[in-house]
């Protein structure tokens, strides 16, 4: 059985300060290149090692995936053997967006999700693995012979993180959203009328201390002096249609208005998904 290599093999090196040099880096570790400022140490790095892993890998990839990507030109050596992919990182690489990575840019996930459905041994509904089978490809069903039981097995989408197979939490992104209880209400000693509710305190929400009135809860009561009842109504009460009177601050003339209630968790994840929504 041949030896699997154990280092990039190049040979007459010329990129930059290089002269003809012969080097040998080894494989499955963490290198180091150190030296004098202009020895070369970028040339060897970037010109020869990224230049040439990255040229060989993209190479292996569609014309359409190869528009797409920034291409470094030939390194100018004589030959190197048993170089891999190569990834260079900035020190402060440019994140196209939350969902971008070097697999998606690569399409290097796509090769990885299609093997994992066309080649996997998929579990059926019972915990029995079902070795691989042409019916995959084919989106048919698959038959466990342990037990019998039939099931669609997953397709290549399933494991991608940015539609069908996504975190039902995150949505793909890792990131999960949620209201900071502390935040809502910072100073319990004031009341609801003066802005003890802080997402209340905007002016497009500043009416929902009059909703809040409507639906039983003292508003000039110091917030730490409610009951637990009256509290929980502020922070999760149900989103109910209210009739109220509003008066205005700076006319004085008072309107009626119906207003459904937002407690203060609702508002702040209503104004969330307005975000969201411009953001897209």
């Amino acid at each position: 059985m041949a030896q699997l290599p154990k280092c990039i093999q190049i040979r007459g090196a010329r990129v930059h300060n290089l002269k003809n040099v012969d080097v040998d880096v080894p494989l499955h570790a963490l290198v180091g290149v150190c030296g004098l400022s202009g020895s070369g140490k970028s040339s060897l790095a970037l010109g020869v090692l990224y230049a040439e892993g990255s040229r060989r890998y993209l190479e292996a990839l569609s014309a359409y995936t190869r528009r797409r990507l920034t291409q470094a030109s030939e390194a100018d050596v004589d030959s190197i053997e048993h170089i891999p992919a190569a990834l260079a990182l900035h020190q402060r690489p440019a994140v196209p967006g939350v969902r971008s990575t070097f697999g998606t840019m690569s399409e290097l996930l796509n090769v990885l999700r299609l093997m994992m459905s066309r080649l996997a041994s998929h579990a059926c509904p019972n915990g029995h693995l079902v070795p691989p089978s042409t019916n995959v490809a084919l989106d048919k069903e698959l038959t466990c012979p342990v037990c019998g039981a039939t099931f669609i097995p997953p397709a290549a989408q399933d494991f991608s993180f940015n539609s069908t197979g996504a975190c039902p939490s995150c949505d793909g992104t890792g990131v999960v959203r949620t209201v900071n209880q502390a935040s809502l209400v910072p100073d319990p000693s004031l009341t609801i009328d003066e802005g003890a509710v802080a997402p209340w305190n905007t002016l497009m929400w500043s009416i929902m201390k009059d909703v809040c009135r409507a639906m039983g809860v003292r508003t000039d009561v110091p917030f730490n002096q409610l009951t637990e009842h009256e509290k929980n109504i502020v922070l999760h009460g149900p989103a109910e249609k209210k009739h109220i009177l509003y008066t205005s601050e700076k006319r004085s003339q008072v309107t009626e208005l119906n207003f459904t209630f937002y407690n203060a968790n609702a508002t702040v994840e209503n104004a969330l998904e307005k975000s969201k929504t411009n953001a897209a």
